[in-house]
């Protein structure tokens, strides 16, 4: 699917995603469920880069009225869908970097704001979630994400093992990764007009209960990279390992 029916796909499914969120009548006395938070995250780029890789964040996974937070996905329940809702989402990603200074001073890339839609299925073995973004910001790219879990749980201990693919798009991968050869003349380098990519990952998430409603949550993923990104020369990495720690109280 090329870049331009990707986004009319998209606008098509946006637009009826907003009318139907329009014709919903709003809850009366929304009830907060779940974890708050805060915690640490490691997010390496793959690329080069002078940005620090740890920071600390605000912890959310929860819910409250049709309004939900899953760690760093966040959006609004739109229509029931077999086994969940349709929904209007938005994606907080550590893809913006600063290149490395050995590059000189190359411009910085800045965060993809990834507005858009999708749904999380909890079937009777395992959950799937599918997302599909436009990003609003720099890149003008489309992102696609895919991820199967599965939940092992005890009294104390949940663990949620997870295997996806994530989808970018030509613009996306070449705001990010792509060197023009403006910047490749200044840093000399070769210059670089990648294409899409589809990233394969795995993941375990996993609760433990301290004490009463207290919880630590942690999270390790690791990511391993299309070609179309390891293949530029701003990137050192072919996969890379992330993950976050936090601590939280859980409403119920």
């Amino acid at each position: 699917m090329n870049n331009y029916t990707f986004a009319l796909f998209f606008q098509g499914l946006l637009a009826f995603g907003i009318a139907s969120a329009q014709e919903l009548v709003p809850e009366t006395s929304p009830v907060l469920v779940g974890d708050l938070g805060f915690g640490s995250i490691h997010s390496p780029s793959p690329a080069r880069s002078s940005t620090s890789e740890n920071r600390l964040i605000p912890y959310i996974n929860a819910e409250y009225g049709r309004f939900f937070g899953r760690i760093d996905t966040f959006g609004i329940d739109v229509v029931p869908v077999a086994y969940g809702n349709l929904e209007l989402v938005t994606r907080s990603i550590d893809d913006g970097y600063t290149p490395a200074t050995t590059y000189g001073n190359l411009e910085r890339r800045r965060p993809s704001v990834p507005v858009g839609l999708g749904t999380l299925q909890t079937l009777p073995a395992g959950a799937v979630l599918f997302n599909v973004y436009h990003d609003v910001n720099q890149s003008k790219g489309n992102l696609a994400d895919l991820l199967f879990a599965e939940e092992l749980d005890t009294d104390y201990f949940s663990f949620y093992p997870q295997i996806g693919a994530e989808y970018r798009s030509g613009n996306y991968v070449d705001y990010y990764f792509g060197l023009s050869p403006e910047e490749a003349a200044q840093v000399k380098l070769h210059s670089y007009r990648p294409g899409s990519a589809t990233n394969l990952f795995v993941d375990l998430f996993a609760e433990i209960k301290i004490t009463g409603h207290w919880y630590v949550n942690a999270n390790f993923r690791k990511t391993w990279f299309d070609q179309s990104i390891t293949a530029s020369p701003l990137v050192n990495r072919h996969f890379t390992s992330a993950g976050f720690i936090a601590l939280s109280y859980r409403f119920e």
